[in-house]
């Protein structure tokens, strides 16, 4: 369990939306990122400044932060393919007014990977 310990870094990233005051309230994103292990934490108004945060952390555990570690973040969170058309069967109308149940349309599951 050490090893897998030593190998890891866990952050907690939190985001908000502050409105200014008046009538032509402008809205801003802004946020924290902390760091579990070492308790740093630091707030961003853009999301590179996370990078900056994390890169040291990530480093220290021997992640290559720019390349390796947002190459798959980012792999993850690209939209998926788009799933193909399914047919679903829908029983005649006279088969529920005989009083026998439809019958149960067929499921059919695609499965994807998340390599």
């Amino acid at each position: 369990m050490a090893l897998l310990e030593d190998r890891t870094a866990v952050f907690i990233v939190r985001v908000w939306c502050e409105r200014g005051d008046g009538d032509a309230a402008i809205t801003e994103w802004r946020g924290s990122v902390e760091h579990i292990q070492s308790g740093q934490r630091a707030f961003f108004r853009n999301l590179e400044a996370v990078l900056e945060f994390v890169r040291p952390h990530l480093e220290g555990i021997g992640i290559d932060a720019q390349q390796r570690f947002w190459e798959r973040i980012s792999s993850v969170l690209d939209d998926p393919p788009p799933a193909a058309p399914v047919d679903i069967p829908i029983p005649p109308a006279d088969a529920t007014l005989a009083g026998e149940p439809p019958a149960p349309a067929p499921a059919v599951l695609q499965a994807r990977s998340s390599s």
